[in-house]
């Protein structure tokens, strides 16, 4: 068991907040949505089928992020663990990561189609476009192998037919990438229904787009 010492229950503690935070924004369930941090040679994450909202201490894995042994935590790790190690590799930058099914932006995923608008100034400003990976299997390196590229150079992307993989230089960085992603998206779906957008003109769209 890893010694009491080198556990870093500040990494613990912001897990739990942050699946906390995700649960009352409807963005995880018992079943879908991990997240993890990489720190000090350690990986903290959450563990296999259990109710982010519930979640306790010592549930949450810890492994040593070389060699993925398990040295903490009473419960095996999300079965989505690679989609997380492999992010770490392709993004040295990064110390954490969301995966999750929040419900518009997996919708978008489910139809292989990416986030954009030519009539919101701040999903062009912030995100530009969330683009979407083409389909790899759940819960092998074959959602990672179609998803890298992407995950090179954007810190949102969707995963066709599956969900949505967020990756930061924190884990708080990427819960509000998350959160304001899925907002976008729910914004965007229901001004469909309302009606068709009003696109800003080329220059305007440029204007946010170059931030």
């Amino acid at each position: 068991m890893l010694e009491e010492k080198v556990i870093d229950f500040t990494a613990v503690k912001e897990i739990l907040d942050v699946c906390l935070r995700l649960d009352s924004k409807g963005l995880v369930n018992a079943y879908e949505g991990n997240v993890s941090i990489k720190r000090d040679g350690y990986l903290y994450i959450t563990p296999a089928s259990k109710n982010k909202a519930f979640l306790k201490e010592e549930m949450i894995c810890i492994l040593e992020a070389d060699s993925l042994k398990q040295v903490g935590g009473i419960f095996p790790p999300s079965s989505e663990m690679l989609l997380h190690t492999l992010s770490y590799q392709a993004r040295p930058d990064i110390a954490g990561v969301i995966h999750c099914h929040a419900p518009y932006l997996t919708a978008f995923a489910l139809c292989n189609k990416p986030v954009e608008s030519k009539a919101y100034p701040e999903m062009m400003g912030n995100f530009k476009k969330i683009q979407v990976a083409p389909y790899g299997r759940p819960g092998t390196p074959a959602i990672f192998d179609e998803a890298r590229e992407l995950v090179k150079k954007n810190d949102v992307v969707l995963l066709a037919n599956h969900g949505v993989l967020a990756v930061g230089k924190d884990i708080w960085t990427v819960m509000n990438k998350t959160e304001a992603c899925e907002s976008i998206a729910k914004v965007l779906t229901l001004a469909e229904q309302i009606g068709k957008p009003v696109n800003l003109s080329d220059d305007e769209c440029q204007f946010f787009i170059a931030k």
